[in-house]
């Protein structure tokens, strides 16, 4: 029986006002109507906020916690801050502090002005009435546990609607450091009241006397995490290989969290947070159907599109983490074996495969870590800290050992010594002249300090365990007798034969026999590689009820860049006739068009095009090679197609091919572990209501009474960083989905011709095209850092993104759209590869190009290294050369305006060249040497003399970001320019006797 652990979930949730940040200040600490549901009744009168039964006490603290995690001393202050008449509400950015104000629209506003009291009651009946009657009436498990459901996922949803405002889900926790929104606060404070009250606890517990011993139950944050033996990702040979190793990590991860969630709770996730993401609304619609008025079924576009981290982070009760870490683990084997069985079933192989069985099921490896919140063997709270202010005052403490014990215990469990010792000194003094300041007032004891003001050390201690943890496995990969994996050379390849490990090539040969749109007959894979290459085919079972149609287009081919040539002017009609031509010569053959050739393109773009004719014909009819590979032909007759559809297509695209070229992107956000800890936070100063700016700006010179000098010690108090807690990690975790599941895939999707494979907090993994890589790239990370939108459909106020026509995209929100701020800085890595370079080898070289990014460095003028914030692009050529291109991303636009130039990519040439012979010697020269080197170019005339000037500006900032070393500076000017013209040349494609100039034309 767990019915008191949610029932405490449900207090932690309601147990203030549902509107409580439009309340006044009186308003604001009043009761939410838990009470008034029926469950919740069998508590009798006892009331966490009044009782003194110890459990109740206990479950009390989930909100004292939470509070002191995020708002530290800031509580303590007798100052108040409420919805203004005015100006509404101000907010401020989670991490970069920048200020946003939340003004209601007009009809709630000025009601709220008019009788805010009286409205705001009269709004919460109406919420609480939206509860379905069932739920407010029942009182067992199963029904309390899906009120929780529904309370926690459909009731901000029904706050929205009700009063027509979708910015009411930013409306913030607390008015004075406004950072955070009441809803992640209220699911944080709801995970530690379950974690607090122990999952066995039952109603009579709560009732009856609490028992002489027994122990009350613990808060754990634990960490789980699984990493395949063989690299999903990584070892891809066809596009929907890459997707498909993306898409089973998600789905594993979707689906662990989802049974976690199933047994403690969704809140009890603090990353990734489960609110809103499609995967578990998906199943939360299928298991909740009376949930449908309150949440829109997800789309099958968001439903591929992989987002799930490998790593999730939850709030338990101790006596449940074992348990729950081997739930995680048994629910990621049991789905693995499921999608693995039903492939194998699909594929239709023969049953008892060693090679299949043995190779799964050691696939997986996972870890797990948890470490208090608290010393176990101290008290969760203390008031230590105002004793000592008394005995200060009394000029001499008796012990001042003893005094200070608590906070040194709990400083020792998360080895913090010295300056990172709590409390500092500033916070110290303004949290005991504000208690006193409570007590002379309000004649009410100051608050304790307690457990909660430790949660990033705590968050901190729990990543570092995990990571030794993983640097400690032993693991290793089976061993692979007889043939092994063509792709990655990793485990046997699948064969039937269940009574012998080894077998010949030349058997394994003939079981792995050419399948048209499966296998090309010449690669043989192992088990895991055999299940990603045939998941579309159970996609309609994993997925029901989805669109047949989207499930085909689940992920682009290499082929699909074509969808950049179209999209930015590129000749349709012709693309049309050649694809026309090749298709009635094989009709004529009496062959029959594989489903490659008439499926989707796996780009939004051209799928969802307002025009029909877009999708008329796939671009796999421009690559020879693999067009052939479709086909249901013989053996002898490949080579004679191959060589006729290489002509065709040569004679009509005879300069380039728009399907030559493939371009893919990962970008990871720099420093994310350092923003998880807390350790990039600014002052206080910077995340509190401006409001409170003239309170901490104008501290008194003269303390001659206690007011001021509580406003003296939090003057100081506010200059020190700000600690980040549970409520600001799952706002941060819920507000990462507005950039990933909104914001990316509509830059990569909508604005662009791509396709996103993966977008995960701040992760990005893409698929783009040659025409329009640049512009994409820099629009994401614009979009990531919060700067100005290129193209002004968004405005960026406060360092959110928020739509500025009157309907928004689809699956964009009206509301302000969180973004990671001006101070956060992300890297990416780009290849452009040549069709015959594998995707296997594409993809190494895509993390590697991620990874130089990140370790890109020059010394600023401070003297200090500056690393990341940086892009490194890689061509790879079909003869095996490889072009390497790494810089700021501040240096990046000035590039993409010299590319914008229209120049011959023959001037850019003789810009390496000649900087190759004279290089620059110093950053003072640069602009002498453009000059001179434009007085021997005869194509360079007065028209586009501009191009002296942003060669100028392009070498010079490139000169200030780079290493000092001339080499280093020498090969980075050598190649941009280089990729300049690569660019120049293979985005122009020739059609007949004509050039057709692409990338300044843009289609409907």
């Amino acid at each position: 029986m767990a019915l008191g652990y949610w029932q405490a979930k449900i207090w932690g949730l309601l147990q203030y006002p549902v509107l409580k940040a439009l309340h006044s200040n009186s308003g604001r600490g009043g009761d939410s109507f838990w009470r008034d549901l029926e469950v919740m009744k069998l508590w009798g009168k006892h009331n966490p906020e009044e009782s003194t039964k110890k459990i109740l006490k206990q479950i009390k603290l989930a909100d004292y916690i939470t509070s002191a995690s995020d708002r530290a001393a800031i509580s303590s202050l007798t100052q108040f801050v409420n919805y203004d008449q005015r100006t509404g509400l101000e907010l401020r950015h989670l991490l970069s502090g920048e200020p946003l104000n939340l003004k209601l629209a007009n009809t709630t506003h000025k009601k709220i002005a008019f009788n805010r009291t009286d409205y705001l009651k009269e709004q919460e009946n109406r919420l609480f009435n939206q509860i379905p009657a069932r739920l407010r009436t029942g009182i067992s498990e199963k029904e309390a546990k899906e009120l929780f459901w529904w309370l926690w996922r459909c009731l901000p949803q029904a706050a929205t609607k009700l009063l027509n405002d979708e910015n009411l889900l930013l409306m913030p926790a607390e008015t004075r450091i406004p950072d955070g929104s009441i809803w992640s606060h209220a699911s944080v404070t709801a995970a530690i009241a379950g974690s607090l009250a122990g999952y066995d606890l039952t109603s009579e517990d709560v009732v009856n006397k609490w028992p002489t011993g027994k122990q009350l139950s613990h808060p754990y944050l634990v960490s789980f995490t699984f990493s395949p033996i063989q690299e999903l990702i990584k070892a891809s040979r066809k596009m929907g290989d890459f997707w498909a190793g993306s898409w089973i990590l998600h789905y594993l991860s979707a689906k662990v969290c989802w049974q976690l969630a199933q047994q403690y709770g969704p809140d009890s996730l603090i990353y990734p947070s489960l609110y809103a993401q499609p995967l578990i609304d998906r199943w939360l619609l299928e298991k909740y159907p009376d949930f449908s008025s309150w949440i829109d079924p997800p789309g099958d576009q968001q439903l591929l599109t992989a987002g799930f981290p490998h790593i999730i982070i939850l709030v338990l009760p101790k006596d449940k983490v074992a348990a729950a870490m081997q739930t995680a683990k048994s629910s990621l084997l049991k789905e693995w074996k499921e999608i693995s069985q039903q492939v194998f079933e699909k594929l239709q192989l023969k049953e008892n495969s060693r090679t299949w069985d043995s190779w799964l099921n050691a696939q997986w490896q996972t870890y797990y870590v948890g470490v208090p919140i608290g010393r176990e063997d101290q008290p969760l709270t203390s008031d230590e800290i105002y004793q000592e202010n008394e005995n200060i005052d009394e000029n001499q403490a008796e012990d001042p050992e003893k005094a200070q014990s608590w906070p040194d215990k709990q400083n020792e469990l998360y080895n913090l010594y010295d300056q990172k010792a709590l409390f500092l000194e500033k916070e110290r003094e303004f949290l005991q002249k504000a208690g006193e300041l409570r007590l002379q007032n309000w004649k009410r004891p100051p608050f304790s300090s307690n457990v909660g003001s430790w949660w990033s050390s705590a968050f901190e201690q729990n990543l570092s365990a995990l990571a030794a943890v993983k640097n400690a496995r032993d693991w290793q990969i089976p061993t692979a007798f007889g043939p092994r994996s063509t792709i990655s050379g990793l485990g046997p390849v699948v064969h039937p034969d269940s009574n012998n490990d080894w077998i010949s090539e030349k058997a394994s040969k003939e079981y792995w026999q050419r399948n048209a749109g499966l296998f090309d007959g010449i690669e043989q894979l192992n088990a895991t590689e055999t299940v990603k290459r045939g998941l579309h085919l159970i996609l309609p079972k994993l997925l029901k009820n989805s669109d047949q149609e989207r499930l085909d287009a689940a992920y682009p081919d290499l082929t699909v860049g074509v969808a950049g040539y179209l999209k930015t002017g590129g000749d349709l009609d012709h693309f049309h006739r050649v694809c026309r031509t090749i298709s009635r010569r094989l009709r004529e053959d009496g062959k029959k068009i594989p489903p490659a050739l008439t499926q989707p393109w796996g780009i939004p773009y051209i799928d969802d095009h307002i025009e029909p004719e877009y999708k008329r014909y796939h671009p796999r009819f421009l690559n020879a090679g693999w067009l052939v590979e479709e086909l249901e032909i013989a053996d002898e007759e490949v080579a004679n197609y191959r060589h006729q559809f290489s002509q065709l297509i040569d004679q009509n695209y005879p300069n380039n091919n728009p399907a030559d070229w493939y371009v893919i992107a990962a970008g990871d956000g720099d420093g994310m572990g350092e923003w998880l800890k807390g350790k990039k936070m600014k002052p206080y100063r910077e995340y509190i209501a401006k409001s409170l700016h003239q309170y901490a700006d104008h501290p008194p010179t003269e303390t001659d009474t206690l007011e001021k000098e509580v406003q003296k010690a939090f003057a100081d108090f506010v200059t020190l960083d700000k600690r980040i807690g549970p409520s600001t990690h799952s706002a941060l975790s819920r507000a990462l989905l507005d950039f990933s599941n909104q914001l990316v895939p509509y830059l990569t999707e909508q604005r662009y011709a791509g396709r996103l494979i993966y977008g995960g907090g701040d992760e990005v993994l893409a698929y783009t095209n040659l025409w329009e890589w640049d512009k994409w790239l820099w629009d994401i990370r614009q979009c990531f850092k919060g700067e100005k939108d290129p193209h002004g459909e968004f405005d960026n106020a406060g360092d959110y993104w928020q739509w500025q026509g009157e309907k928004p995209a689809e699956n964009l929100a009206k509301r302000p759209l969180f973004t990671m701020g001006k101070r956060a800085t992300i890297s990416f890595g780009i290849v452009i590869a040549h069709y015959s370079v594998p995707l296997a080898i594409a993809l190494e070289n895509l993390w590697e190009a991620e990874k130089k990014a990140k370790e890109h460095t020059y010394k600023g003028f401070d003297g200090k290294k500056v690393k990341k914030d940086a892009v490194q692009v890689r061509v790879l050529y079909g003869n095996g050369n490889v072009l390497e291109s790494t810089a700021k991303f501040d240096v990046f636009p000035l590039w993409q305006k010299l590319l914008a130039g229209n120049s011959d990519a023959s001037l850019f040439e003789a810009v390496a060249s000649l900087w190759q012979q004279h290089p620059v010697p110093m950053i003072e020269a640069i602009e002498v040497w453009v000059n001179a080197f434009s007085t021997r170019r005869e194509n360079l005339t007065t028209d586009n003399r501009e191009f002296q000037e942003d060669l100028t500006n392009f070498l010079k900032h490139l000169w200030l970001t780079t290493e000092n070393d001339p080499n280093d500076l020498n090969e980075a000017v050598g190649s941009w320019m280089k990729l300049a013209a690569f660019m120049t040349r293979k985005r122009q494609i020739k059609i007949g006797d004509s050039l057709s100039c692409i990338g300044t034309q843009s289609l409907p």
